[in-house]
């Protein structure tokens, strides 16, 4: 490979993440791979992949314009790039399978490598008291499952009302008329993302389709799951709706 095509291939390549970048940021789809966080970094390596890119175009054209100012310009120079083509070929794969393979969020597909968590001490990092603050309605499933772990007395929760979103998972830990409704942590990618999930009981649940998402809302009771209560909605309704535009929970 010619050094002119290597550079073309170059500035196309980093052109081409750019452009991937930036259609997932435009279309919210970038929290679906890492922390919300991390999002304003993402459009600053955006912004320098463009002008990389640029940089590498500038290089080319400036090269054609001083090929053809001298007419007498020595092409044994343009030297073999093979071996540095192959780590362009090598960045070219993540690109492809991210073009390739429709992008959506982590679900009960996951379950079989990552498992599930009910009362994960994972969750357990920090004080109860903010979310003590956060009315029992505003509460997410990360939340509950905080609550009853930090909590020894866990009766002062039982018939509070509780309005949660998730997608619904089966297990046969559970009884005929309940499901999971579920949602990922994700502290820094989905790569390390983590399901968490919260029995819920209701008389329509055979009705319900895996993975699909729902709004639950009901009162808390509690269920002993393994060796430990767990949060349990008794639900009043369960509503379908679409993915939520974030659909991971962050620590």
């Amino acid at each position: 490979m010619t050094k002119r095509l290597y550079r073309s291939f170059q500035g196309l390549l980093l052109l081409a993440i750019c452009i991937f970048f930036a259609f997932k940021a435009a279309n919210g789809q970038l929290t679906w791979y890492i922390n919300s966080r991390f999002v304003p970094l993402t459009i600053f390596g955006i912004i320098f992949l463009a002008l990389l890119s640029q940089t590498v175009f500038n290089e080319i054209k400036r090269s054609r314009r001083e090929e053809h100012e001298h007419d007498d310009h020595d092409h044994h120079h343009d030297h073999d790039h093979a071996p540095a083509s192959l780590n362009l070929w090598v960045m070219l794969v993540p690109l492809l399978i991210g073009v390739l393979i429709p992008a959506r969020p982590l679900d009960s597909s996951a379950f079989s490598t990552k498992g599930f968590n009910t009362n994960s001490p994972l969750v357990s990092g920090d004080s109860s008291t903010q979310i003590f603050a956060t009315k029992s309605e505003e509460r997410t499933v990360l939340d509950w499952i905080k609550l009853f772990n930090y909590e020894e007395d866990i009766s002062q929760f039982i018939g509070q009302k509780a309005s949660v979103i998730g997608f619904v998972y089966f297990d046969e830990a559970l009884g005929e008329n309940q499901f999971f409704v579920s949602r990922f942590v994700v502290s820094c990618c989905s790569a390390d993302g983590f399901a968490i999930a919260m029995p819920v009981e209701w008389d329509d649940a055979a009705a319900l389709e895996q993975d699909s998402w729902v709004l639950v809302k009901g009162s808390i009771d509690s269920i002993q799951l393994t060796d430990r209560l767990s949060p349990m909605i008794v639900a009043e309704s369960v509503q379908a709706i679409p993915i939520p535009e974030q659909p991971y929970l962050f620590p």
